[in-house]
């Protein structure tokens, strides 16, 4: 995927426990006076709010009012039920996402990789949420092959997202000072619509995506003649990151991987995972 990581910085919302001292959720625009979570969420005294905030990377976590919110969210909205907890869920560009869950302001960040958490901070289980595959996406006339580094030398611009943690051949490519005149970085809350949009226009030579995000970018924006991949690299797991200050913290990881593994028993997970077209990505 592209192991999004590294630094989305954050200022808005919060969720945190509802109950403890000191423990507050932002409402409203920017600016909005706090409140504390009970009565921000409206959930009963005693509840647990859970806040995750994240950019859309669709079919992982989709738009938060749709039937589809993605499937990590569907996973994560079941293990984390009322009445013990309520899960809120919203859009924010990915730098702001890390940097609230990282001060505690909210609860959980979805697809990190290992390296990317342990580098922030963050908590995360032994149980994986996917195990995506980074892809080099160019227009459909250009007959670029991707198999190594040196394959996008001869592109001027491609566009990867900020915040996001590359891996493996095309990490290697990015971090070259050579380089950083090609790489553009796109933010914002849609930044992996915005780079599709761009390189069927032509603005873009390449853009770096993961697979299954932009397998279903193309479809839904129907540019199925514009964009084609030239080539993917192996894929890499990636995890729900937790805020290391929410008091329970530990806890609310250890009941995660025990409800991965309850989804998995029961076949909830696969019939969550087949609603987007996803298979299980651990093999039995």
């Amino acid at each position: 995927m592209n192991l999004r990581a590294v630094g989305r910085w954050v200022w808005l919302l919060g969720a945190l426990l509802v109950g403890v001292p000191g423990a507050w959720a932002q409402s409203g625009a920017p600016g909005a006076g706090a409140m504390p979570a009970t009565q921000a969420s409206g959930v009963a005294p005693g509840g647990q709010v859970l806040l995750v905030l994240s950019d859309p990377w669709c079919p992982y976590n989709c738009q938060p009012d749709s039937d589809r919110p993605g499937y990590v969210v569907e996973m994560l909205r079941e293990i984390f039920a009322p009445p013990t907890w309520q899960l809120k869920y919203q859009i924010v560009p990915w730098d702001r996402a890390l940097q609230q869950v990282r001060e505690g302001q909210a609860a959980i960040a979805p697809e990190l990789t290992r390296e990317q958490a342990q580098r922030l901070g963050l908590l995360i289980g032994h149980e994986a949420v996917g195990e995506p595959a980074d892809c080099l996406y160019v227009a459909a006339g250009n007959p670029l092959r991707f198999s190594q580094a040196s394959d996008l030398d001869g592109l001027r611009q491609v566009a990867v997202v900020s915040g996001y943690e590359y891996e493996f051949a095309f990490g290697e490519w990015i971090s070259r000072p050579e380089n950083k005149a090609r790489v553009v970085l796109t933010r914002g809350a849609n930044p992996a619509e915005v780079n599709a949009r761009n390189l069927a226009r032509g603005r873009l030579d390449g853009v770096i995506e993961s697979a299954a995000v932009m397998h279903m970018l193309v479809k839904q924006l129907r540019l199925q003649d514009k964009i084609r991949e030239a080539g993917c690299q192996q894929a890499s797991p990636v995890y729900v990151g937790f805020s290391p200050r929410l008091p329970n913290a530990a806890q609310l990881v250890e009941h995660f991987d025990q409800g991965i593994a309850e989804l998995r028993r029961s076949k909830r997970l696969a019939r969550i995972l087949s609603r987007y077209g996803q298979q299980d990505w651990k093999a039995d």
